[in-house]
C-alpha cells in the first residue's frame, strides 16, 4: 500500500483514464483524480505538458515518481503493488489478457469510440473511420473477443477480473450508448453479459462518467 494516495491526472470521461481508475479501484489503491482536459481550447495547460510533453492523458504520480501512458501505468501498478493482482498467474492467461487489450486499442477504440460513439451519441459529422467500416470492425472485435473468451468464463481472460476487463469496459460502455452498439452486443450474449457484469462492480460504479447512461 502506498504511503499516500496516488495523484492521477486526466479527463474523467476518457476511456484510458477510466481504465487506470478501474485498476486502482479493483486493487484497492487510494488516488486523487486531478481533472486535465486535453480537448480544451489550446490543449492542456503548460504545467501538465511539463509532465507529459505530448499532452495526452493520463499521467500518474506516485510520490516523486511520474509515469504517463496508460499501459505503462497499469504495468507499474501490477509490479509495484502486487496485492489484488489483475494479471493472470499462468503464461497463457497473460497472453490472452494482453491480446484482448491490444485488440481494443488497435481495433476497438477507433471503431467503437471514435467512429460509432462520437457520431451516434456525440453528434460528430464523421468519425475516424467511415461508418460502414466502423460497424464492421466493431462486429469483428466483438466476435473475436467472444471466440477468445474461455468457455464458461465470467471475464475476458478467465474466471477473475484482469487488466483485459478493466481496459475493455470503458470503450464497450460508450459503444453500448449507441443504437448500433446495443444491437451488435445483443447478438453476442456472452460479451453483453460480461459487460453488464462489469458495470455492476463497485469499481465501475465509482468511476461512472457523465457520458454514461445508468438505468434505475
Amino acid at each position: 500500500m502506498p504511503d499516500q494516495p496516488f495523484d492521477l491526472y486526466g479527463f474523467a470521461p476518457s476511456v484510458y483514464v477510466r481504465s487506470v481508475r478501474l485498476a486502482l479501484e479493483e486493487k484497492g489503491l487510494p488516488y486523487r483524480l486531478h481533472e486535465v482536459d486535453p480537448f480544451q481550447d489550446g490543449g492542456p495547460p503548460d504545467w501538465y505538458r511539463a509532465m507529459q510533453p505530448f499532452g495526452k492523458i493520463p499521467t500518474l504520480r506516485d510520490g516523486g515518481f511520474e509515469l504517463f501512458e496508460s499501459d505503462a501505468i497499469l504495468r507499474y501498478l501490477e509490479a509495484a503493488y502486487p496485492e489484488h493482482p489483475l494479471t493472470p498467474s499462468d503464461p497463457r492467461g497473460v497472453g490472452r489478457m494482453t491480446q484482448a487489450m491490444r485488440i481494443m486499442d488497435a481495433y476497438g477504440y477507433p471503431a467503437m469510440v471514435w467512429t460509432v460513439f462520437i457520431v451516434h451519441s456525440r453528434d460528430h459529422a464523421q468519425g475516424r473511420l467511415p461508418m460502414e467500416q466502423g460497424l464492421a470492425q466493431s462486429r469483428l472485435v466483438l466476435e473475436t473477443l467472444d471466440r477468445l473468451m474461455p468457455e464458461g468464463a465470467a471475464f475476458l481472460a478467465g474466471d477473475a477480473v484482469t487488466l483485459a476487463d478493466t481496459h475493455a469496459m470503458p470503450m464497450m460502455v460508450y459503444f453500448a450508448e449507441t443504437g448500433p452498439g446495443r444491437e451488435l452486443l445483443a447478438g453476442m450474449p456472452r460479451i453483453e453479459a460480461w459487460l453488464e457484469r462489469m458495470r455492476q462492480r463497485p469499481s465501475a460504479v465509482a468511476t461512472r462518467t457523465v457520458l454514461e447512461t445508468v438505468d434505475d
